[in-house]
């Protein structure tokens, strides 16, 4: 799998894969994190979740070396159309304290738009969420530039 982004010589990676029999996304986050990459990887998750029909997701932040989002954007997003359409569960997986606290605050001011939203410091406790025990996942190509 290869991550598509790169900023400013700082190795940042959205990799996509989709696990076909139960209907998940997995986004494994990587390296460094800002406000422009995050809004970046919000918008391409949007458009692989249309492009695989009605799904629930996983965002994995484990992979996270550097978050400097600030809380504006985080603000924005939770206000923002949600990239999983309500009605389909999403879990965001986040095991350092500092984005934990981000990812619960985006959950908290997005309530109304993404009822279906968890975070969690573990993949085990994603995949116990999603009732899902042995998931299938491959890798989603890189999206084409203006698709």
């Amino acid at each position: 799998m290869q991550p598509w982004g790169w900023n400013g010589g700082w190795g940042v990676g959205f990799v996509f894969s989709f696990d076909a029999k139960n209907k998940i996304i997995l986004v494994a986050v990587q390296g460094h994190i800002s406000d422009a990459v995050l809004s970046d990887g919000y918008a391409s998750m949007g458009k692989y979740a249309a492009s695989h029909g009605p799904c629930r997701a996983i965002v994995d932040a484990s992979g996270v070396t550097k978050f400097e989002v600030s809380s504006h954007t985080v603000r924005g997003l939770a206000r923002s159309a949600p990239a999983i359409p309500v009605g389909y569960a999403r879990v965001i997986v986040a095991p350092q304290a500092h984005l934990y606290g981000m990812m619960r605050m985006f959950q908290m001011l997005g309530e109304l738009t993404r009822p279906d939203l968890q975070v969690v410091r573990t993949m085990e406790e994603a995949y116990q969420l999603l009732r899902v025990e042995s998931p299938e996942f491959t890798p989603l190509p890189i999206p084409e530039e203006g698709s």
